[in-house]
């Protein structure tokens, strides 16, 4: 809970702007407040004098050791709400002092205090019984009814009344591997149907139990029901049913264009090779199409296409009669995409309903939003930021519906009328996240939630309430319901934080100036109990690439928690969002087009001068780290100011924007055919000798996002320029370091940080 004091919105403080070491004093610990309002109350009964507070006790300081100890247990737990098919009942989960998750009903005006069931009930119910004193979580839940609770565990459906002792399975299918990424289940609208891929193959089983093949001709290099397109473009899964339950779509996506790539298997011995495909930039990626299966006729068809046309097909959505699926098809140069619809009784392309173009790209990750009379929303850029737009049945634009200086962030939902609209923006603050209201002609956009910070929302299903998670720098999480027409919150109770019961170390948001004199905003962690007149070295902890804001105005602000832990063992912890980084508008998204890894570096360095100017700063003892992008981003900080970082530690990054993938990288950079200047100036192994500070480079062996490949290259360049580095491998982890792999990692990260940087000195 740390005092707000370093930016005004009246001032922008300049890269010579000092930190007044004095305001970096905590506030009184929470446990002053009963003394407070005791004194309080007193003072009202009788004339005596007030007594004084008690002082605060001393609170152990989270350490980085006590990160790794305790983990997520330092955070609160928080209400997994959710609201009723009708009305604005809702239900939430919170565990018990014992483990024990339960389930509780409510509502605004009435909190959340009547008990459904609790996890231990309703596995007992499914004939998974666990023991009294074992911890039980519910399985993936939501209510039905008042009293019917569905359930959905790895291979099933259940629908269960609570008054009943047996849940009833309604849906099963085979169990799925988790760690197979071609593994995909979706269920049809009212539990009628499942779709699942087993074997390479695409089935479908009904509540009879009876399970129909769908394909015959899967592979590791034939996929069905996967998220295609490597996952670009919004693209999360690979199974789409029609609103009524009766179609099912899916992707076809054939890989073998791809070049194969050499994966191998190193936990076998000896190590064996292991299939796969990676389309590189400029080069050959997959072929896909878009199937479609009739529950009523069993026919399967595929939507017509140009087998020669090099397209991505993105952003599925059934009409909400379901005779139409639309399809926005992006063409490879990313500078244009069609918002096409297609007939689902013939698979014919029926018409084009919308186009969009921009010199830098198009990313459509949104599929329409159809009004019940065939109007639909479109999220678009095309007035500077990304907003919602209305358009009739035929693609005809009636206009702009939100408008404003910010990027609409999510689309709640619409009013039962379909005149209103209720979505989540930044509003003036771009760090900040708030609730709007908009009329869907465009005549009215109304900010709903007012308190400073990041609101989480959700709808009624009357659309009268919204249920809110709402944190700032300050204060922590606290949920409540917010009236949608009075904008009135009701609190609910919420257990403090165990975090709260160590000291932290104290939280500042700055701002710098870019060089085009765009704001940038940092966030600044102070080790606890300073003491005037010691500097002390600094971590800068980046990402910087797209689609990711670090610097958010929440409890936290969106650090990880190991970084306050490292910051109260003596480090100095920036982090900050430079141009590329989304929620600012597309000309602040796109200004890296063609040259990314440059532009970032100059940004973080503007961070890098304003801490040089705080008198506790060590400018000689400034290390940097980052991860896949951060990664990437650590090397060029590291390659292209060597006089500046003494050391980094630099996880899976891109070395050489040439080796990875067809949709990410030509959406920023084009082709290397058709930038061959602007891969050569953002690729790292060029500048392998210009590295000075000793960098760490880890990267896991299986790693199927940003290939092995770019740390070895990387390697092998500071072989030749007789560079010294330290190199860590993690054996058969992918992009994302799990399990064991991830508590090692950090500690290797401080282990390093302390060599270098000597927080102690």
């Amino acid at each position: 809970m740390m005092k707000h004091v370093l930016e005004s919105s009246a001032e922008i403080p300049s890269p010579a702007h000092r930190l007044d070491f004095r305001m970096t004093r905590a506030r009184p610990a929470l446990s002053l407040l009963p003394a407070l309002l005791w004194a309080t109350w007193t003072s009202a009964q009788q004339p005596a004098p007030t007594p004084p507070p008690a002082p605060a006790p001393t609170r152990e300081r989270l350490t980085f050791a006590t990160v790794l100890e305790r983990g997520q247990a330092l955070l609160p737990p928080q209400p997994g709400l959710r609201w009723l098919p009708a009305g604005h009942d809702a239900a939430a989960v919170m565990p018990t002092a014992d483990g024990n998750e339960v389930l509780f009903s409510g509502g605004p005006g009435a909190g959340l205090t009547a008990t459904i069931t609790d996890a231990r009930t309703a596995l007992a119910a499914l004939g998974r019984p666990v023991a009294k004193d074992a911890a039980a979580a519910l399985p993936q839940w939501t209510l039905l009814d008042a009293t019917t609770v569905r359930l959905q565990t790895d291979d099933a459906v259940w629908h269960w009344p609570v008054a009943e002792a047996k849940a009833t399975r309604v849906l099963t299918w085979p169990p799925t591997d988790a760690r197979d990424d071609s593994a995909a289940v979706v269920i049809a609208p009212g539990d009628q149907r499942a779709a699942f891929v087993a074997g390479h193959e695409l089935h479908v089983t009904d509540r009879q139990g009876h399970v129909r093949r769908l394909t015959w001709d899967g592979s590791a290099d034939v996929v069905y029901g996967g998220a295609a397109h490597r996952a670009e473009f919004g693209i999360a899964g690979g199974l789409f049913w029609s609103p009524d339950g009766r179609r099912l779509a899916f992707y076809r996506e054939d890989q073998r264009p791809i070049a194969a790539y050499p994966y191998q298997d190193l936990s076998a011995t000896p190590p064996t090779p292991r299939a796969g495909r990676y389309p590189m930039a400029g080069r050959t990626h997959s072929r896909v199409t878009i199937g479609l299966w009739d529950s009523q006729d069993q026919s399967l068809r595929f939507l017509q296409h140009d087998a020669a046309t090099d397209v991505y097909w993105t952003n599925l959505t059934f009409t909400p009669n379901g005779r139409g699926l639309c399809v926005a098809m992006v063409e490879r140069g990313q500078d244009r995409l069609e918002l096409v619809q297609f007939s689902v009784a013939s698979g014919a392309r029926e018409r084009t309903l919308l186009t969009e173009q921009d010199a830098q790209w198009v990313e459509p990750e949104h599929g329409p939003t159809f009004l019940a009379d065939g109007r639909f929303l479109w999220w678009s850029p095309r007035d500077g930021h990304r907003h919602l737009w209305l358009f009739d049945r035929d693609g005809k634009p009636l206009g702009q519906v939100t408008r404003g200086a910010f990027d609409v962030q999510e689309l709640l939902g619409l009013a039962t009328d379909q005149q209103q609209l209720w979505f989540m923006a930044s509003g003036e603050d771009p760090r900040q996240r708030h609730l709007f209201a908009a009329k869907i002609d465009g005549t009215e956009v109304k900010q709903i939630t007012r308190e400073r910070g990041t609101h989480q929302c959700s709808l009624s299903a009357d659309r009268q309430f919204a249920f809110d998670l709402w944190s700032n720098e300050e204060s922590a999480p606290s949920p409540r319901f917010v009236n949608l027409q009075t904008g009135q919150v009701e609190a609910l109770p919420a257990p403090p934080p165990p975090l709260l019961q160590y000291e932290l170390p104290t939280s500042r948001l700055f701002q710098v100036k870019a060089s085009d004199e765009s704001i940038l905003y940092g966030h600044v962690l102070l080790p606890a109990g300073m003491q005037e007149g010691r500097k002390y070295p600094v971590l800068l902890y980046v990402y910087g690439g797209p689609h990711l804001q670090l610097v958010t105005d929440q409890w936290l602000c969106g650090a990880p928690l190991w970084l306050h832990g490292l910051a109260n063992d003596g480090y100095i912890v920036c982090r900050l969002d430079n141009r590329g980084t989304p929620h600012r508008g597309i000309e602040f998204e796109q200004v890296i087009h063609r040259k990314m890894g440059n532009l970032e570096v100059e940004d973080q360095l503007q961070a890098i001068s304003w801490l040089k100017q705080q008198p506790f700063v060590d400018p000689a003892r400034i290390g940097v780290h980052g991860w896949s992008y951060g990664g990437y981003l650590t090397l060029r900080c590291m390659l292209l100011a060597p006089e500046v970082f003494a050391c980094g530690v630099a996880g899976a990054p891109v070395t050489d924007w040439a080796q990875y993938e067809t949709g990410y990288t030509e959406r920023y950079m084009d082709t290397p055919a058709e930038n061959a200047q602007g891969y050569e100036a953002s690729s790292c192994l060029p500048l392998a000798g210009k590295l000075q500070g000793r960098l760490l480079l880890v990267h896991g062996t299986d790693d199927r996002t940003v290939m092995w490949s770019h740390s070895l290259a990387f390697v092998d360049r500071c072989v030749d320029a007789g560079v010294l580095l330290d190199y860590f491998p993690y054996p058969m982890q992918t992009h994302r370091l799990v399990g064991k792999d991830r508590p090692h990692f950090l500690r290797l990260l401080k282990d390093h940080l302390d060599r270098y940087l000597k927080p102690g000195s």
